[in-house]
């Protein structure tokens, strides 16, 4: 039966175990990589113990494939005593085949496990190894069995040694996971407190940037408010404000023209439609003006062209040729714009007029310097909103993330005190 795999199995080991058990009560301090220290060199330990095992194994398999390879030689040169000549070309072959199959196994080298992963080699060799020979036996059974019985027996023992062999490792590995895994889960609880606090200063010298920074546009914010205050409670101000005021009615009452002119225009839409058939290119665009964009007009140094077209409109309509059920009105109606139009053009110019008076009075440098504020006021403002917001959400994930690693900080010094039986106290 093989031995079972035991951790601390030498008597120094357990005294030191049971040593620092017996004062559990006094917490020891210690540092991240330092547990990680201690747990490697268990873990080391532990590994020379499971490849010194195994080279117990890997010299009873080395025994077991000499003594395979000696067989090997032997049969090689053994003359079988065939009875029937027919069946001497098959024995001869399956010969060949197994002695030349035999001497390649055991050519190859089987290294020496000197680590853990050499160990899990170690193993794959020796499973293939037996897999090999398996195979080989029983593709050539029949001729171990009736032509040469008296190396099937020996090579089978070697065989079922070697078999033996690979199953002792087996479980000698999966001992050896098993007692390593307390050892593999703690050293990762360890590894991830130590990326866990790494990230989480990452995080914190990020919140106290953001803080500076959110401080830093506060200030500003404040200065340009004191800036924009200043210039409000200036003479200045006041009077550019009063331009500005006066600047918005007039533009009001512009805008109020356009409505009226296209509402005048709008009782004699019908007339124009009728008017536009054979007229000419020129006349044409003007009509579209009359019809469309009346306002056009108003800015027209020369409107007679205009007045042209309304006044053959309403001769057109005495005559007859534009005919409209309610012709006398719309006369009455073109009549009252002819008449009027210049006047309405005259007061329209004066507002343009009085507008270019405003803006030129109103001081451009100073338009701009507060438009300038404004804007650096409203680019503060938001960018405090989205400081706070990110700050806000930070603050949350470096919470959350600080009960996380207050939860690893205890599993990770209650993996230790149940390796070493002793309190640790992890430094941050």
């Amino acid at each position: 039966m093989t031995p079972r795999f035991r951790f601390f199995n030498r008597k120094a080991d357990i005294s030191k175990v049971e040593s620092e058990s017996n004062d559990s009560r006094s917490p020891t301090n210690i540092s991240i990589s330092n547990g990680l220290s201690l747990l490697h060199a268990i873990e080391e330990q532990n590994s020379q113990q499971l490849c010194s095992k195994l080279s117990i194994v890997r010299d009873n398999a080395l025994r077991s494939l000499r003594n395979v390879e000696k067989l090997a030689n032997e049969l090689d040169i053994e003359k079988i005593k065939i009875e029937e000549t027919r069946f001497e070309p098959i024995v001869e072959n399956s010969k060949r085949t197994v002695v030349s199959s035999l001497k390649r196994e055991c050519s190859l080298d089987i290294p020496q496990p000197i680590s853990y992963s050499q160990a899990i080699k170690f193993n794959q060799r020796l499973e293939a190894l037996t897999s090999r020979f398996r195979e080989v036996s029983t593709s050539h059974n029949r001729v171990f069995n009736v032509f040469i019985k008296k190396y099937a027996a020996k090579l089978k023992d070697e065989f079922e040694t070697l078999s033996s062999q690979s199953k002792n490792v087996t479980v000698i590995l999966n001992e050896f996971d098993a007692q390593q895994k307390p050892f593999l889960e703690c050293t990762g609880l360890l590894q991830m407190l130590s990326e866990e606090n790494i990230s989480i200063a990452r995080e914190q010298q990020r919140l106290q940037d953001n803080r500076t920074e959110l401080r830093i546009f506060e200030n500003r914010l404040k200065e340009l408010n004191v800036q924009m205050a200043n210039i409000e409670n200036s003479v200045e101000y006041h009077e550019y404000t009063r331009a500005n005021d006066e600047i918005k009615q007039v533009e009001d009452k512009k805008a109020e023209s356009h409505k009226e002119l296209v509402h005048l225009f709008s009782p004699i839409s019908r007339a124009l439609t009728k008017y536009s058939y054979g007229i000419s290119r020129e006349s044409l665009d003007r009509l579209h003006v009359l019809s469309n964009e009346p306002w056009i007009i108003l800015s027209e140094k020369e409107i007679r062209p205009y007045l042209d077209i309304l006044v053959d409109i309403q001769r057109n309509l005495s005559t007859e040729k534009i005919q409209l059920k309610d012709t006398p009105k719309v006369s009455r109606h073109l009549d009252s714009l002819i008449k009027n139009l210049p006047t309405i053009r005259d007061k329209y110019q004066a507002i343009q007029q009085r507008l270019v008076s405003l803006y030129q009075r109103r001081n451009a440098m100073f338009d701009r310097r507060s438009s300038e504020l404004k804007e650096e006021i409203k680019r503060a403002t938001r960018n405090i909103d989205e400081m706070i917001t990110d700050t806000s959400l930070l603050e949350g994930q470096v919470k959350e993330k600080l009960l996380h690693i207050d939860k690893l900080h205890r599993e990770s010094e209650e993996c230790l005190c149940n390796i070493f039986r002793k309190k640790y106290t992890l430094l941050v």
